[in-house]
């Protein structure tokens, strides 16, 4: 196997953009906390394709480039006729309003355990529609979530 190459996103995004802007399918390994627990950092990537703002949906994921020059994958939690607004999973602000140019790509598939799923999955949009009405609720939830998992982690490793 060859070596792994870590690579800045302001060098990389600007080839996925051009490949994007080709009708090219990316995927790309999710970095950074922000939509967890949907997508968890370095286990999970993500099939980008090109997106139209005319086409987003509330509860997509996306990928945009803030006015900054940083490129974001959130949530869309609104959409107006000429904006939109979107959150990670794991925060509760929210970002917005955002021009439909900041719009680079959505999430079509998910990549998780050697298995994809798609982000049209019926279960996944229940989960979706769940966790974007509970953003009041996030913090517990997600404390929850994390003591479960820790509990399953040293359960599994329990050897008597």
């Amino acid at each position: 196997m060859g070596e792994v190459k870590l690579i800045k996103s302001a060098h990389i995004f600007p080839a996925i953009r051009e490949l994007l802007q080709e009708g090219t399918q990316v995927w790309l390994t999710v970095t950074g906390m922000s939509m967890y627990p949907f997508l968890r950092e370095d286990k999970d990537s993500v099939k980008l394709v090109p997106a139209c703002f005319d086409t987003i949906t509330k509860g997509d994921i996306v990928l945009i480039q803030r006015v900054s020059g940083e490129y974001i994958l959130h949530r869309v939690l609104n959409k107006d006729n000429n904006c939109f607004f979107m959150a990670g999973d794991a925060q509760k602000w929210i970002e917005g309003p955002l021009e439909p140019d900041r719009l680079i790509a959505v999430v079509a598939e998910i990549r998780r355990n050697g298995r994809t799923i798609s982000c049209r999955n019926i279960l996944w949009n229940l989960l979706t529609a769940f966790w974007m009405k509970a953003i009041p609720l996030r913090n517990y939830l997600l404390k929850t979530i994390r003591i479960l998992v820790k509990i399953k982690c040293n359960f599994r490793c329990y050897r008597p």
